[in-house]
């Protein structure tokens, strides 16, 4: 059996070969959107980080709010896709840039708000904190935190008593409130933390502010 990590890669590379995938490509969440529209109030034109960014929808969608932002991805098929839509939607302030999320190419202090939509559900348990401060160190002192994880809701986790599996070859895992409580409640402050259910739902959305003393 081979790694997860290795297991996600080789999906990855797939998924964004053929484009045939099972989420979103172009549409943004519009629960993110909406957390990323309360923030920019806070800090209008601030710098932007969207991790495993994918296609590229949120930091379109994020540079259309006025951030300045830079989508970070390890697999160069999903940059040559942000940068096709990026040019194709006429949106500028975006910049791709190749890089894991376990070790992120950037000094401390460097985003006003990290966004992770679907990154960290694909990470193994013991790689949390290792993701934890890899986040930490390039926010600033006062910055956000956006993010939208599986929750046991979503339709792969419906039923099951398992908090993780391997589907179609990809690592994921759902998280329960108390797992990003546990996670992020030491360094952050949850601001706000929904769950998405219905249709297309099974996600937890959650607005967390880095807290002063760090």
């Amino acid at each position: 059996m081979i790694p997860a990590e290795e297991a996600n890669r080789r999906y990855f590379r797939r998924a964004y070969s053929t484009g045939r995938h099972g989420w979103e490509a172009d549409k943004p969440s519009r629960y993110a959107l909406a957390l990323l529209e309360k923030i920019r109030k806070h800090v209008p034109k601030g710098t932007l980080l969207d991790l495993g960014c994918g296609e590229g929808r949120h930091s379109i969608a994020a540079a259309g709010l006025g951030f300045k932002v830079v989508g970070v991805d390890y697999e160069p098929l999903a940059l040559k896709r942000a940068k096709k839509a990026t040019k194709k939607a006429g949106v500028t302030g975006i910049s791709f840039r190749k890089a894991d999320v376990f070790d992120l190419p950037y000094p401390g202090s460097t985003f006003d708000v990290v966004l992770d939509y679907g990154c960290l559900h694909h990470q193994k348990k013991a790689d949390w904190a290792v993701y934890r401060a890899g986040i930490l160190k390039v926010m600033k002192r006062h910055a956000f935190l956006v993010l939208s994880v599986f929750s046991p809701r979503f339709r792969m986790f419906s039923g099951s008593q398992r908090k993780w599996h391997i589907a179609q070859g990809a690592y994921r895992r759902c998280f329960t409130r108390g797992d990003i409580t546990s996670l992020f409640g030491s360094d952050f402050d949850i601001l706000e933390i929904f769950e998405q259910k219905g249709h297309g739902g099974g996600f937890w959305h959650t607005l967390m502010k880095r807290r002063s003393h760090l």
